[in-house]
């Protein structure tokens, strides 16, 4: 019986594409849109549902609309291009 300790595989991280700026725009409009709603403001389910997108998109730091077109908001810059030559 082998009895060595394993490491643990490491999940993918998703990419952050949005900067500070995006997130608390995100953050500002998503509690508006929310305390509109609960003001009687807007009607429906709908505005509830993309305040909480926003919301969810600001907390995790990246949005799914923004790396479907290759867009990013964050200042991190992206890894370099490998060389010729040392291609995996």
């Amino acid at each position: 019986m082998d009895l060595k300790p394993t490491t643990p595989t490491k999940r993918p991280r998703i990419p952050r594409n949005l900067g500070t700026w995006d997130r608390v725009l995100r953050v500002v409009v998503g509690v508006g849109l929310l305390g509109a709603w609960a003001g009687e403001g807007f009607h429906g389910i709908l505005w509830p549902i993309l305040a909480g997108a926003l919301l969810v998109n600001a907390a995790m730091g990246s949005c799914g609309a923004y790396a479907l077109f290759g867009f990013s908001t964050c200042p991190v810059p992206a890894p370099p291009p490998p060389e010729k030559g040392n291609l995996p």
